[in-house]
């Protein structure tokens, strides 16, 4: 069985990718939460005080579990404001942030992938069915894909054909060293392995969402080391914390 299924989910509403992006954007500047200006920017999406709240707590969810990428970020790109990262780059970083505090939003990427990769559209039933194949079938896992999905369409993920029938969406390209490897370390990571193999990276099913054919790796040196264990025979592993 799947230590997976049963676990906590953590997520029943919808997060608009842009307030999340302001609210990584203030930290960055700021070092804290503004938390009533980012419930400001939540109302403009998300009708009805009491769901802006919960979409609230989400965010601040997200910023407090995933403070220690968000500082490393800081320190590394001091005197670069984040808006001047493109949005690609700042979606993938999203995406990353998401996934790592809401592994659910991980698994489902994958089942996605994995979908589109053998029919050019897939159901929201063909959805509902692999995540629950690992979280369990409950009203809870239905309400939390429910708020995936949205998520999804709006980092360009996935499109929605029709209602309940979903695309392929765009292909991120990354051009920022960390978010590359922030990428290869939510695989990993939320993957359940403590390493991969070099020449198993391009193949696996997250990245289909991302173009990294700019980037080389050679720049390993924040999250991810490459290490050889023989001869033509290379894979990535993840640093321990500073």
């Amino acid at each position: 069985m799947d230590n997976r299924r049963g676990k906590y989910i953590g997520l029943n509403q919808r997060i608009p990718i842009e307030v999340l992006d302001v609210a990584i954007h203030g930290y960055l500047e700021k070092g804290f939460l503004d938390k009533e200006y980012i419930f400001q920017q939540v109302q403009k999406f998300t009708p009805g005080e009491n769901r802006a709240h919960k979409v609230l707590k989400y965010i601040t969810q997200i910023i407090v579990q995933q403070r220690y990428f968000l500082d490393m970020f800081r320190k590394i790109v001091v005197n670069t404001p984040y808006f001047s990262f493109n949005k690609e780059n700042r979606k993938a970083f999203c995406l990353c942030m998401i996934s790592l505090t809401y592994p659910i939003m991980y698994d489902t990427l994958i089942f996605l992938a994995q979908g589109l990769k053998v029919q050019n559209y897939i159901s929201k039933k063909f959805i509902n069915q692999k995540v629950m194949s690992i979280y369990g079938s409950n009203r809870t896992v239905d309400i939390a894909i429910d708020a995936l999905i949205p998520m999804l369409i709006e980092l360009g993920t996935i499109n929605r054909f029709k209602v309940g029938i979903y695309t392929s969406g765009l292909t991120l390209t990354i051009t920022d060293k960390f978010i590359y490897e922030l990428v290869i370390y939510t695989d990993i990571k939320l993957s359940g392995s403590k390493s991969m193999l070099l020449e198993d990276m391009t193949s696996k099913p997250l990245y289909v969402y991302f173009d990294i054919s700019s980037m080389s790796v050679d720049y390993f040196h924040f999250l991810i080391a490459r290490q050889d264990s023989a001869p033509g025979i290379s894979y990535l592993t993840i640093l321990p914390p500073l």
